[in-house]
């Protein structure tokens, strides 16, 4: 057996008492009987011994049972997992897992091995089916989206009574808010489109290129600070210059270090180099300042021309696109053959016809052409007067700055009436904005090329691109098994001979043969149509996990195929109590389909709990593990069993 299947289900109560039901591998197990024998506490007890935060087994049971143990088999192996119930509330923190081969489940609750907390539980029994995880302890984290953990497994186990007729819950769990995001998060790995490396590749990438983000904003705002720098070492160069502290003034190309140098020296110099004072640095400033603003005007000008043209182009782009898809309704017709494409008839007047309207197509398609490739040569240009704008602006701001620092340097003069004061407060000025500011605006950004090239890495490694391709084929492959399970059973008008289109959402379509119209699971109807539906999906699922190789057990439990021919509640139900022959012949055909797809998948297990005993049918009655109806007062938990203590 390639698969793990369950061998025995055991729940312990007081003075040594056990209750044992025993299920064949990779077969069919039926229990049926009447309601409130304990039958659908089979998916509860084994939920909860996967390690469920909360035990959901029912009152009868806690009140009686001490503690409930479930034997997993494949092959030699053996993994035994027992849990403490809870006499109220949620489940116990204490839990029981052995691993080994040949492995017999105990006597007595006291008899469990391997004691343990409920987190380790989990984490042995992911190791024992597959899921396996990286040595990264933050990663074991179960808060981490995409990484799959035992408690993502059920959702493909259980066929629970409120999913199985359900037209809005795909899968078991996915009504609950707080499990349909793991669902969502882990179904790509359980189809195979990802294994648990990739997630945690995934999460280790968001979080680099968040820190990637977060230096590429540090360097944005450091370029704006060195923007501020560059223009207060201009503006103290210009007022140096203008008291003969450095000649010329200084280059608007020159880098931050080379104004910074330049600086230094002016704070340095004691002598004046020259007197020739504000004036000429004044005009040579201010004829600079004129330039730039006549060439914003100009600049200006043409970004509101270009931004009319943008707008007229995007207007008749709209205009073309309609026009042509509307001339797109004619493609169909053969406009080559001679006929008219109005009557169809071969005529003159119809190859006049049909020579205009291919005129008019060829028309269309070379302006649709045209639009296409202005569009992102206008768009370019655009940005390129946007960038000159910005740049000229930026200058701007600095010789206005220089032309500031001039004008003050003159009135500090007049005020002073001594040349040489002020060229002392220049330089003391500098020598301030050296110690100082300066400094503050020299800050170290962060390398972000190793940081860069680990994130390519990474993308190579996360492929979302082959993730995405492998995602789809199993959503194909799971929609091909189900299209033709679903052939097999009892459906009605509309799913009939529809094409079943899953998606791993995950969600289901139907495409109805007649008009090929999708259908929605809310738009489809019939509960015998949802029975149908969910079972060739949980069927489906699980055909494919055993073409993946997929860390899921080989188990379904189907909690009662009956629903739709048997009212709800009552005893065991015989197939002649069906009132219509057709329900008779719809439910034979759903148990053959249940023999008939175990028996061709591998390793698959069924445990069938229902309400229904057909004994017409041999096989069915050769699996039936159990008949607790009312007459033979058989139940999951004996009614002898003293309450607990």
């Amino acid at each position: 057996m390639s698969r793990w299947n369950v061998r025995e289900i055991a729940f312990y109560g007081a003075g040594g008492r056990r209750r044992t039901l025993e299920f064949d591998l990779d077969k069919v197990n039926v229990i049926t009987g009447a309601s409130g024998t304990g039958k659908s506490a089979i998916i509860d007890a084994i939920d909860y011994c996967l390690g469920s935060k909360s035990c959901k087994l029912p009152f009868f049971v806690r009140t009686h049972a001490e503690a409930v143990a479930v034997q997993w088999t494949r092959g030699n192996a053996d993994l035994i997992v027992g849990r403490k119930i809870p006499k109220s509330g949620s489940g116990t923190d204490l839990m029981f897992v052995q691993t080994g081969r040949n492995l017999k489940l105990p006597g007595t609750s006291e008899g469990l091995e391997g004691p343990t907390n409920r987190d380790t539980a989990r984490a042995l029994i992911e190791n024992a089916f597959g899921i396996r995880d990286t040595d990264d302890p933050v990663a074991a984290a179960k808060s981490e989206k995409g990484r799959a953990t035992v408690r993502d497994i059920p959702p493909y186990l259980f066929l629970s009574g409120d999913v199985i007729i359900s037209r809005g819950t795909l899968l078991h769990d996915l009504n609950r808010p707080e499990k349909a995001r793991d669902i969502k998060a882990t179904i790509p790995y359980f189809l195979g489109a990802v294994d648990q490396a990739s997630v945690l590749a995934a999460r280790t990438l968001r979080q680099l290129e968040a820190a990637l983000s977060r230096i590429e904003r540090e360097g944005r705002a450091h370029q704006r600070s060195q923007s501020l720098l560059t223009q207060r070492a201009m503006a103290l160069l210009t007022q140096a210059h203008g008291v003969g502290l450095t000649p010329g003034l200084p280059s608007p190309d020159a880098s931050d270090k080379a104004l910074l140098d330049r600086l230094a020296s002016a704070a340095a110099n004691s002598v004046a180099l020259n007197d020739e004072g504000t004036s000429e640095a004044r005009a040579t400033l201010e004829e600079e300042r004129r330039e730039l603003v006549s060439e914003l005007q100009a600049l200006r000008g043409k970004r509101q021309m270009l931004r009319q043209t943008l707008r007229e182009a995007a207007g008749y782009e709209t205009a073309v696109s309609a026009q042509a898809h509307k001339l797109k309704l004619v493609e169909h017709l053969d406009l080559g053959d001679g006929r008219c494409p109005v009557c169809d008839a071969y005529n003159d007047a119809g190859k006049v016809m049909a020579e205009q309207i291919r005129e008019a197509l060829g028309i269309v398609a070379s302006e649709v052409h045209a639009v296409d490739g202005m569009r992102p040569r206008l768009d370019d240009h655009s940005g390129h007067i946007e960038s000159l704008i910005g740049s000229r602006y930026d200058r701007l701001r600095e010789v206005e700055t220089q032309l500031s620092g001039l004008v003050q340097v003159d009135e500090d003069t007049a005020a002073t009436g001594s040349l040489l004061q002020e060229r002392a407060r220049v330089a003391g000025r500098i020598d301030q904005f050296l110690d100082t500011t300066a400094q503050d605006f020299q800050t170290t950004s962060s390398d972000a090329r190793a940081l860069e090239e680990r994130i390519e890495g990474l993308r190579d490694q996360v492929d979302p691109q082959a993730r995405k391709e492998r995602l789809r084929d199993a959503e194909n492959m799971v929609s091909a098994f189900a299209t033709e399970m679903l052939a097999d059973l009892p459906t009605e008008v509309p799913a009939t001979g529809s094409r079943v289109v899953f998606s791993a959402t995950p969600n289901i379509t139907l495409i109805e043969p007649s008009r090929r119209a999708v259908l929605t699971m809310a738009e489809i109807g019939s509960d015998q149509n949802y029975l149908a539906i969910h079972l060739a999906l949980a069927f489906s699922l699980q055909k494919l996990f055993e073409a993946v190789r997929a860390p899921v057990p080989g188990l379904l439990v189907i909690d009662q195929i009956s629903r739709p021919y048997y009212p709800k509640g009552g005893d065991e139900k015989r197939l002649q109590e069906m009132d219509k022959d057709d329900d008779q012949v719809a439910m034979q055909r759903i148990v053959r389909f249940l023999f008939d797809e175990t028996a061709r998948q591998a390793g698959l297990q069924v445990i069938l709990i229902e309400h229904a005993y057909i004994e017409e049918d041999q096989e069915y009655v050769a699996a039936v593990k159990g008949r607790w109806t009312k007459a033979s007062g058989v139940k999951l938990i004996p009614s002898n069993w003293p309450l607990r203590t």
